[in-house]
């Protein structure tokens, strides 16, 4: 099975700086309404200071971005001594979060770093970046846009893990389906990784649900797939409140260690649903880790005053446009380990 050979270093401090710095991320994601308008100004860009970055998301105080997230993005704030804000409207609503990333832009930020849940948000990525913001994504990509650099997992090896995981759960033969943000595109990376790994073993995917990335949505799914396949055997859950949803409905249905579960990590208490055998495997993103360094590829393009054989930085980026963070499995064998790290008992 795929795991980090650096646990104990990657979780700790990732759970050292979420306790660290809570108190001043709880209020970052209001800054925006409901309807996703950012209330608060920005000053003119131009970084090192001299203006305001933005980390800009729907859905934006979903717990597992208050628990890493935005202490991640405080703590490169305040290292670098800039001004910081965290806006996007609270629940998944992509009208508003692209209202929201329109209307950061056209103040002229220092910078923008967007987290890409749907190739909807291209166009607004785009129009950002021909308004001279620069614009990076984290967490999920927009491969297709103009972003100067995206930061964060490589999905395709999410994928991977999950199906090894699944395998080992499994034993590798039986139904099983996925729950997902079905349209997102690192998602779809996800999966498409997911399938081919599974190509060796005789499991077969006989659905791919979408949870719209809510807990809720992801317990009714999984209800109605217990009931169109009483033989199913798994569930990988690809965003972070698939595997809640899905521990919920089995829960309920009776059938927990029966149909075995691989999902995304959640809040610090849900790494219990591994120790109790809810959850076969959880992957850890390093979250802390894509956030913090998105804040930081902002400055650093801002402030690097470095040039590629003379051109512009506008004609070739004076940034790495792909930073992969990495990931950390917990399963039976490290749970214990991940538990004491996240400061659950």
């Amino acid at each position: 099975m795929f795991r980090s050979m650096n646990l104990r270093t990657s979780v700790a401090a990732a759970a050292a700086l979420a306790s660290l710095m809570t108190m001043a991320a709880c209020t970052g994601a209001e800054k925006a309404s409901d309807k996703g308008a950012a209330s608060a100004p920005a000053k003119a860009g131009g970084g090192g200071g001299d203006g305001t970055y933005y980390w800009i998301s729907q859905n934006s105080t979903l717990p597992l971005f208050v628990a890493h997230d935005h202490p991640a993005w405080n703590a490169a704030a305040e290292e670098l001594g800039v001004k910081a804000e965290l806006v996007g409207p609270t629940t998944i609503d992509l009208a508003a979060f692209i209202s929201t990333i329109n209307q950061i832009c056209a103040q002229k930020p220092a910078g923008v770093a967007v987290v890409g849940w749907d190739p909807s948000l291209t166009a607004a990525v785009n129009k950002c970046v021909e308004q001279g913001v620069p614009t990076v994504t984290d967490d999920a990509d927009l491969p297709d846009s103009k972003r100067l650099a995206f930061i964060g997992t490589d999905w395709c090896q999410i994928g991977v893990a999950q199906a090894k995981a699944m395998i080992e759960a499994t034993g590798g033969t039986g139904k099983i389906a996925t729950l997902s943000i079905i349209n997102a595109d690192n998602m779809v990376d996800a999966r498409r990784c997911f399938e081919s790994t599974l190509a060796d073993s005789t499991l077969e995917i006989v659905a791919e649900e979408d949870d719209g990335g809510d807990a809720a949505q992801a317990a009714s799914k999984t209800a109605s797939l217990l009931a169109a396949y009483p033989d199913l055997v798994g569930i990988a859950g690809f965003d972070s409140e698939s595997g809640a949803g899905a521990v919920r409905a089995l829960t309920e249905a009776g059938k927990i260690g029966e149909v075995k579960v691989t999902a995304m990590e959640q809040t610090p208490e849900f790494f219990q649903t591994v120790k109790d055998g809810s959850v076969s495997a959880i992957i850890i993103q390093k979250r802390a880790l894509f956030t913090y360094y998105a804040l930081k590829t902002l400055y650093d393009y801002n402030n690097n005053g470095l040039s590629i054989g003379g051109l512009s930085r506008e004609t070739t980026s004076t940034v790495p446009q792909f930073i992969d963070t990495g990931l950390v499995v917990a399963t039976k064998e490290n749970i214990d380990e991940v538990l004491k790290a996240a400061k659950v008992s």
